[in-house]
């Protein structure tokens, strides 16, 4: 008799932190895609190429940085909530030495290479600002394992909207791209700064050197093996695509494949945010198997329901959308088109992930985004060079509906995950209505907005004919716990 009311208030507290994780990383993306659109417009395809190259290598290299260790953090105060400043201290440490390593080698590399120094400034200074960004990613995550997703929501729409006022700042004065590329980087410093102030008053998170120990120290480095590798994998993944492309095609098809790249990261933020409240839930060994697997399977349910009809909207509308956030340079369908299935792929494939690495450091993982790795870079060596940026578009596609392939596979051997495919197919039947409205025509935004109404009128009629057990756990979100 008590269970029912558990499992309503855990779900309506999942559920208030993902809207709140998501609402936060909506305005962030907003702000992004506003930056981004501004230097893309001011500095033209090969400067917004640059800085997006700069960018990419920044992340890529910052992923050095990373390993996994985040997600081991989560895996490892789940078993021990008491000891989440220590393994905050000992994660900060390595993260700081790995850190000042990256920055070192990297300015080292680039002393050497025979290119114009203002590329060198701007990558350099890029990768400073990605390196900084995981020294705020740890303490995001230990405020969300103490359950405060408001915090790390509004110090990311802060950073955010902090780099869009000193980008514009900056182009309205006249500068160029390494005035932009320093602008980025302190804004990112200064969420460092923020988020490290914050989270010791909000969220009671209170690391400092004197908690550091070997043991602790070890605990994250032998995870390295798995989740550090596929930390690397993936982001290599994720990076990889800019790099080929600036080395077989140029800088300027750079411009284009990243312009077209941001519709389909800016909408990334439903998956991370789910993923990143459930997984301190999905870690915790005192709760049953089966009702993990269920909260697994609403993630799968809902990453489907919103990036089904987005992949509608590119399909339909995405070069209307280019033209209006980038402007006509930009506006490449074709680019879009290759890019469509990426954000459902990626979001089954990042559920999937996040389920099994709370579970242990499951190697099935590494080989999942090994496997979309080996595809990646295959077919980009083979067809960039004949068909640009809308093969790395295509590429991008191909190489997460892999990763996707593998993990929900693996997943499925370890978890009684049960099928979705009723309301995987009532989100599909919605979605080709939407989409079928939106070629009638009429102003973009209005399509897109009439699109969306009727995708959620159609679902939610066909979810409550069809597909009663997901109406029922909706409703269950809405009533008192």
């Amino acid at each position: 008799m008590t269970r029912a009311p558990a499992t309503r208030s855990s779900a309506r507290r999942l559920t208030v932190g993902a809207l709140t994780l998501s609402v936060g990383e909506v305005v962030g993306k907003l702000g992004t895609l506003g930056m981004l659109g501004l230097m893309a417009r001011q500095l033209g395809a090969a400067d917004f190429g640059l800085f997006s190259l700069g960018l990419g290598l920044g992340l890529l290299l910052a992923s050095v940085v990373t390993l996994g260790f985040d997600q081991r953090l989560v895996q490892l105060v789940g078993a021990e909530p008491e000891s989440l400043d220590a393994r905050l201290s000992a994660l900060l440490t390595l993260r700081m030495a790995l850190a000042i390593t990256v920055v070192t080698v990297s300015a080292i590399v680039l002393m050497t290479l025979d290119e114009p120094a203002a590329s060198r400034e701007v990558i350099a200074v890029l990768v400073v600002a990605g390196c900084s960004d995981t020294l705020v990613e740890a303490f995001r995550t230990a405020a969300n394992v103490r359950a405060v997703q408001v915090v790390p929501a509004a110090v990311l729409v802060v950073q955010r909207l902090l780099a869009l006022g000193l980008v514009a700042w900056v182009l309205a004065e006249g500068h160029g791209v390494v005035a932009v590329a320093w602008a980025y980087c302190a804004a990112s410093l200064g969420s460092l700064v923020v988020m490290a102030g914050v989270s010791r008053v909000v969220a009671d998170v209170r690391p400092r050197a004197a908690l550091v120990t070997r043991h602790h120290l070890g605990d994250f480095l032998r995870a390295v093996r798995v989740t550090g590798i596929n930390d690397l994998v993936s982001m290599t993944l994720f990076r990889l695509d800019v790099v080929l492309l600036a080395v077989l095609a140029g800088e300027v098809a750079v411009g284009h494949y990243t312009a077209a790249y941001r519709l389909l990261e800016t909408v990334l933020f439903v998956s991370w945010s789910l993923c990143r409240v459930v997984q301190p839930s999905l870690a915790d060994t005192s709760a049953p198997i089966a009702s993990r697997a269920g909260i697994v399977r609403a993630c799968i349910v809902l990453v489907a329901a919103v990036y089904v009809p987005y992949t509608a909207l590119l399909v339909v509308r995405g070069e209307d959308l280019m033209h209006l956030l980038f402007g006509a340079e930009f506006a490449s369908a074709h680019v879009l088109w290759g890019l469509c299935l990426a954000p459902l792929a990626f979001g089954l494939a990042q559920v999937g992930a996040t389920a099994l690495l709370a579970l242990r450091p499951d190697p099935a993982v590494l080989w999942a985004s090994t496997a979309a790795l080996a595809t990646n870079v295959g077919l980009n060596l083979a067809l960039i060079p004949a068909f640009g940026a809308v093969a790395a578009a295509v590429t991008t596609s191909l190489s997460y509906v892999v990763q996707a392939g593998v993990t929900v596979t693996a997943l499925r051997r370890v978890m009684p995950v049960r099928s979705a495919t009723r309301p995987l197919a009532v989100v599909a039947l919605a979605a080709f209505v939407a989409a079928a409205v939106m070629l009638v025509p009429m102003a973009p935004l209005v399509a897109m907005a009439f699109g969306v109404g009727v995708y959620v009128l159609v679902w939610g009629v066909l979810t409550s004919v069809w597909d009663r057990p997901t109406l029922g756990f909706l409703r269950s979100l809405a009533r008192p716990a």
